[in-house]
């Protein structure tokens, strides 16, 4: 007897109705095997933090069955008769692999054994794996082991100090802690936070929103937030908003004194990853992240979408072609994109999956067992793939500047509307309604706007006095997209990841957003510190620091794909790991202060309150003083100062460029760069510098490319489609998101749409 063996019940039910009765299709219920972790079941092996290896090999520690591993092969075993094979078809990542390993070594001995994938739940699929078994890829499997010995390692060893330092029930864990700290430091952010009063004067006329502007980016009385960042709409002087407001109100209505004219575009994303599945879900829907897996698991399971768990944005050939017919037949030819501009795999290790797309594109909606919001799912994955082959779509912006009678301050707004739909045609269902006409307000220059009447209890214009708020708490789709920028775990741990926070008592939900609990946050400020070397040029540096934790992930891809040592790679982590515990073990004992509090505490105490009673070594401090002085810090909102390396890149920023004096004015608070007292400053100033970096540098070889290829279609000379984005050469192009390069590709792609509809005629 066949018997193919995946991992979900929910599975079974659709591939038996591919294969038919010659074959049975069972389920493992997930992981088979496991590590010792019960004493009373499974002796001092339970207690291990790792197992010893031989020199060029991995540890071999004794596995055992999991919940229901025994009974679900026991099963498999009774399923294959006398003459049984045995297909494992467990799921195409690293987990996967390693549950067909466990499952391999079992049933070898009973039959013969092969690995089948596939990436979809269609009967196409499946008849092709089958067709095509292949061996164990056993460096996904020593990846998937490493990151087991590893984690038991970490979890281990750290989360005895944890109970020893908080108390008890708390624990830390490689992937888990440091995203705990993102949480945790999010809210020292919150809680340090200084708001910043401000007024704000705003009117509607013919119905643009128009706000007055009170200050000139140069202008040293100009607002200011606490990063040092201008916001010339808003004002610290009372009496200025006050005259502003009731000569707006006197005059009731407004000349339009300028006007400018851009034209801007706005790209399709690429197929759905699963950190972006996740947060877009939760995004559009308000869906936390175990709700959105546990969807998506149900329309893949039963056939309708590729697999779930990857970081790759690829799409197969013939996943493409399908995709593009869908849209040349509902929107028509206009609205296809270039595919080699839009369809380019991401680079990433783990591209061996596609992105997650609908297996059939042709059908417009999917559902599983009658649930409208796996239907729901199904369409936001459909429209997303859809759009990642269309033309962006195009938007006239007008900037608006208008005068008041009695006032010499000007007022100012935008309207803008959509000139062509784009890819946003296949989103519009999870998108607002946009503007496809220009409003009704003449936009021209001496065009006179009335205030419109405002509705009962309101009034035009509006006087507002409020002040800066703190920046918000994480919700779990946008920690999970923190989680994938830094680099820290992989789309099959995402979602449970936070889940673990929870459960153990680290983090609280409040409004739909994460709150670190004080177990929490003592975890991260007090227990997470120790693990970390007294001289960066050690071993290991900081067992939870971010960067630490990413480029364990990287390891373990590389791993994967063959290119480093596996038993290498584990003795160098093993040894950084008992290094950084031996140091923190005694750091405890000798009650001395951790190289994160000291460097912490430099960067804190030069903004400290001037009766703040300043220690005269920060060295000679001991654990408990230190954190002593931090809480005391924190307690009174103390920003850290810049870091070296903040000020090193902000000064080689600034000898990149030219800037003038107006425009240092508006980045950095007057003009010097001793006026940056803190690192969220510092931030927001690089921010600034690279964006005007961006802008200023030249166009990247893809840009040159993709802009010679818009020209030939449009049968424009270089010079012509300079004059389109008002520049005199084509040579003066500049690259970057907001660079002109940008622009003109823009322009072009607009031009190309009105030559296609006979509206414009071409430039030769």
């Amino acid at each position: 007897m066949n018997v193919l063996i995946v991992e979900s019940a929910a599975k079974t039910r659709t591939i038996q109705k591919y294969l038919g009765s010659d074959w049975r299709v069972l389920a493992t219920g997930g992981h088979v095997e496991t590590l010792p972790q019960d004493r009373e079941k499974h002796g001092k092996d339970a207690g291990k933090a790792y197992w010893g290896n031989r020199p060029g090999a991995l540890p071999n520690p004794p596995w055992v069955w999991t919940d229901r591993g025994e009974k679900a092969v026991r099963e498999i075993l009774e399923a294959g008769g006398k003459n049984p094979s045995f297909w494992i078809a467990t799921d195409p990542d690293r987990e996967g692999e390693f549950i067909a390993w466990c499952l391999e070594r079992l049933l070898k001995p009973h039959g013969p054994t092969c690995r089948v994938t596939f990436q979809e739940i269609t009967k196409d699929a499946v008849s092709a794996a089958i067709e095509q078994p292949r061996q164990l890829d056993l460096r996904m499997v020593d990846s998937a082991l490493i990151r087991k010995f590893v984690d038991r390692l970490v979890g281990y060893r750290t989360s005895k100090t944890a109970a020893g330092v908080v108390g008890r029930g708390a624990s830390m864990g490689r992937v888990q802690t440091p995203t705990l700290g993102f949480v945790v430091e999010r809210e020292e952010e919150r809680k340090s936070f200084v708001p910043t009063s401000y007024f704000e004067v705003r009117a509607t006329a013919e119905g643009v929103k128009l706000k007055v502007r009170f200050h000139q980016g140069g202008d040293p009385q100009a607002w200011r937030d606490t990063t040092g960042k201008i916001d010339t709409q808003r004002t610290l002087d009372a009496n200025l908003a006050a005259g502003a407001f009731e000569a707006i109100s006197a005059a009731a209505k407004a000349r339009v004194t300028g006007i400018r004219a851009t034209t801007r575009s706005a790209k399709p994303q690429p197929p759905f990853t699963t950190d972006t599945l996740l947060q877009e879900a939760g995004s559009k829907f308000g869906w936390s992240p175990k709700k959105t897996s546990a969807l998506a698991s149900a329309l893949y399971e039963a056939g309708h979408i590729t697999y779930i768990r990857t970081d790759s944005t690829r799409l197969a050939d013939s996943a493409t072609e399908a995709a593009r017919m869908v849209v040349s037949a509902a929107f028509g030819e206009d609205f296809l994109g270039q595919e080699s501009f839009i369809n380019q795999p991401d680079g990433t290790i783990q591209d061996a999956h596609e992105a997650i797309r609908p297996t059939h594109i042709e059908i417009p909606d999917a559902q599983v067992e009658q649930d409208v919001e796996t239907g729901r799912l199904y369409r936001l994955i459909r429209a997303r793939t859809l759009a990642s082959q269309m033309l962006p779509s195009i938007r006239e912006s007008r900037s608006i500047e208008a005068q008041c009678y009695g006032l010499d301050l000007p007022l100012v707004g935008s309207v803008s509307w959509r000139t062509f739909t784009g890819w946003e045609a296949a989103y519009a269902e999870f998108q607002d309604e946009a503007a496809d006409l220009p409003p009704a307000a003449a936009i021209a220059e001496g065009a006179v706007w009335c205030l419109d009447r405002p509705a009962e209890g309101e009034t035009n214009p509006v006087l507002v006095q409020d002040e800066t708020k703190p920046p918000g708490r994480y919700r779990a789709h946008t920690l999970i997209g923190l989680m994938k920028k830094a680099g820290i775990g992989r789309p099959s741990t995402y979602s449970r990841t936070i889940e673990k926070l929870e459960e153990r008592g680290f983090v609280e939900i409040e409004d739909k957003a994460i709150k670190p609990t004080e177990k929490g946050c003592a975890v991260w400020l007090r227990a997470a510190p120790l693990y970390a070397a007294d001289d960066t040029s050690d071993a290991g540096q900081e067992l939870f620091n971010i960067q630490y934790t990413a480029e364990m992930e990287e390891g373990l891809d590389l791993i994967a794909a063959g290119t480093v040592s596996a038993p290498d790679l584990w003795k160098l982590w093993r040894d950084q790991i008992r290094f950084l515990h031996e140091a923190a073990k005694a750091r405890l004992k000798s009650g001395a202060s951790t190289m994160k509090q000291q460097e912490t505490l430099v960067r804190l105490l030069p903004n400290a309150p001037e009766d703040f009673s300043q220690p005269s070594d920060v060295k000679s401090l001991s654990y408990h003083e230190a954190a002593g002085l931090l809480a005391q810090l924190r307690e009174a909102g103390v920003e850290p100062v810049p870091s070296s390396a903040q000020l090193d890149l902000i000064d080689n920023l600034l000898n990149d460029l030219s800037l003038t004096g107006d425009e240092l004015y508006e980045i950095i608070p007057a003009g010097d760069l001793g006026k940056i007292r803190t690192s969220a400053a510092a931030s927001r100033v690089i921010e600034d510098l690279n964006r005007l970096h961006d802008e200023r540098k030249p166009p990247s070889a893809r840009q040159r490319l993709y802009i010679d290829g818009l020209l030939e279609k449009t049968a424009i000379t270089g010079e012509d489609a300079a004059t389109l984005i008002g520049l005199s050469s084509i040579g003066h192009l500049t690259g970057g998101r907001h660079g002109t390069a940008s622009k003109l590709i823009e322009a072009l792609n607009k031009r190309k749409e009105e030559c296609k509809t006979g509206t414009n005629t071409p430039s030769r």
